[in-house]
């Protein structure tokens, strides 16, 4: 059942009983989540296989047996706090809503929402009136899109200012789409079966240490639920935290989580880890242990460290600079950073604003010399370590606080006399993937004369004019007869240019003067100046192409200062 492995001397006090979901979720109980449990992470296909196992036993008139949950008493003894199975009661409490909210007969419905609530009880605590209470950013929104009655019948599926909320409401529309198309009885034998044929072991601790260390051991175990979870656990238990200390960082670590997202919060750690952590070697929760949790107090980490972090990682990941009054330059580099095709960037970039902020005088040089360095190393240092090695020496000069460092002889942002001419070679050839086509052309766009920097998600598609896949009987074979010229030529810079979507996917295969007259009719690409530098080519022949290739490739290298 659990397989949970501690020191040798720790007392539990463990009890357990089978129970089921009806009575787990009947009135007088009360769920909670602790301060160091994650937030909601189900997504639509662990819902509806949840929900395709429950289907499958109503139809059978089968016990389903869910697992087990982990609860211990809180200190007033009034509610029990989650230590395990947290997923699966939030799934499940958002499948009674569901159920609830289709239901038409008004007694059916009362019933039900009797597993999710005291609605009508006002004189209770507001814990006490709610079978489950989530965190304090996801519990409201919980009450209001999900256990509300009629709540689950208005939500959006991109409803929430976090991952976690909109997995909720997502969750509720799938479910609404499958049982929406059942009959009223198929809906019937499933409420019943959650009621009363959903097993559940219940495994109750005897306080919140033991809860906290089955957390910890339950969450070392397997695959990651999030790394930033595991890493929390970690840094409150080496600063023996007080129960009430405990729920005052939880409250701080949740609002950092709901500011960036799951997701880019454990990137944020991943880029700590990198930035801390010169050996860089083991998974990033071994290693974060080691840099920066081995060289930072955790409270400093709590109170200084991370949130210096968070505050710079969210600046980088919206360009916003608006302290600086460079405030346009450098976001045009941070957008011109984020079409690179790897992400290490971000560690430098996010230390220098920990460590500087964005009103640094020298902030704008700084970013120009790392986009230059990001471009430099994504066309010519395919090597990962290599490309590590170079970012890491400009954390290290950042750390070292000598400006000279970054441009002086052999300096961390200085570009090499080879560096230039194998960029300036490479620039001439080939762009075999999308994601470096693209980030080539939108650099390439704010090189141009006029030119402008797009900000990453607009509404700019790579076009190749000469077709990568032209039909067999297409004229493009006419007017490129040499099969070797259109496999080298086809996917370096010359021959492409930027298009809005829908023009781009109208293009596809037409002749060179359909294609101008679709790029210049309404101004379609009147925006992207990369684009308009072709209308007056008016064939397009590998001549074009070549010459196009090397007229690019003197731009970019002249808006990196290498001609300097």
């Amino acid at each position: 059942m659990l397989n949970v492995r501690l020191p040798r001397g720790t007392r539990l006090g463990l009890t357990s009983r089978e129970t089921t979901a009806g009575e787990l979720f009947s009135p007088g109980q009360a769920l909670t989540m602790p301060p160091y449990q994650r937030s909601y992470s189900w997504g639509e296909k662990e819902a509806l296989d949840l929900l395709g196992d429950l289907r499958d036993a109503a139809e059978s008139n089968e016990i389903h047996f869910i697992g087990a949950i982990v609860v211990v008493k809180d200190d007033e003894g009034e509610s029990f706090e989650i230590v395990d199975g947290q997923q699966r009661l939030t799934t499940l409490t958002i499948l009674l809503a569901v159920l609830r909210d289709l239901e038409t007969d008004p007694e059916a419905a009362a019933t039900i929402h009797s597993l999710i609530g005291d609605t009508g009880r006002p004189m209770l605590s507001e814990e006490a009136r709610w079978r489950l209470t989530l965190n304090h950013i996801d519990g409201p929104f919980f009450r209001a899109m999900i256990q509300e009655q009629g709540a689950t019948a208005q939500s959006t599926d991109e409803a929430g200012e976090s991952e976690s909320q909109r997995r909720m409401t997502r969750n509720a529309s799938a479910f609404h789409r499958v049982l929406g198309n059942l009959t009223a009885a198929e809906r019937e034998a499933l409420t019943d079966t959650i009621i009363n044929g959903c097993a559940i072991v219940r495994v109750t601790v005897a306080d919140r240490d033991a809860g906290y260390k089955v957390f910890r051991v339950l969450n070392d175990r397997g695959k990651e639920p999030n790394a930033h979870d595991i890493i929390k656990t970690e840094i409150f238990e080496r600063a023996g935290f007080s129960v009430a200390e405990a729920d005052k960082q939880s409250r701080r670590w949740a609002e950092h989580e709901a500011l960036l997202g799951g997701s880019a919060f454990d990137d944020l750690l991943r880029q700590m880890r990198f930035t801390f952590d010169r050996s860089n070697r083991g998974d990033l929760v071994s290693g974060f242990r080691k840099a920066p949790l081995g060289k930072i107090p955790p409270m400093q980490f709590l109170e200084e460290t991370l949130p210096t972090y968070v505050s710079a990682y969210d600046k980088v990941a919206r360009a916003d600079v608006d302290g600086s009054p460079d405030a346009d330059l450098i976001r045009d580099r941070l957008y011109q950073l984020h079409y690179l095709d790897h992400q290490t960037w971000k560690a430098p970039a996010i230390h220098y604003l920990a460590m500087r902020g964005e009103n640094s005088k020298d902030a704008l040089d700084f970013f120009k010399g790392l986009e230059r360095l990001g471009y430099l190393l994504q066309l010519v240092v395919p090597n990962r370590d290599q490309r590590n090695k170079r970012y890491r020496k400009v954390i290290e000069t950042l750390d070292a606080r000598g400006r000279d460092n970054f441009y002086g002889r052999n300096g961390s942002l200085a570009v090499s006399k080879d560096d230039r001419r194998r960029v300036h070679e490479r620039l001439r050839g080939r762009f075999a993937t999308f994601t470096q086509r693209r980030a080539m052309v939108l650099r390439l766009n704010a090189a141009m004369e006029g030119g402008q920097t797009v900000p990453p998600g607009a509404d700019a598609t790579v076009e190749h004019v000469l077709p990568r896949n032209p039909g067999k009987e297409s004229h493009w074979f006419k007017v490129w007869p040499d099969e070797k010229s259109r496999r080298e030529l086809c996917d370096t810079l010359g021959n492409l240019v930027l298009l809005p979507r829908s023009i781009n996917e109208a293009a596809d295969t037409l002749t060179y003067q359909d294609k101008l007259r679709l790029y210049f009719s309404n101004n379609g690409s009147a925006h992207f100046s990369l684009t308009q530098a072709i209308e007056d080519e008016h064939t397009w022949t590998p001549e074009v192409v070549s010459r196009r290739s090397n007229q690019l490739a003197d731009i970019l290298c002249r808006d990196w200062g290498y001609d300097k």
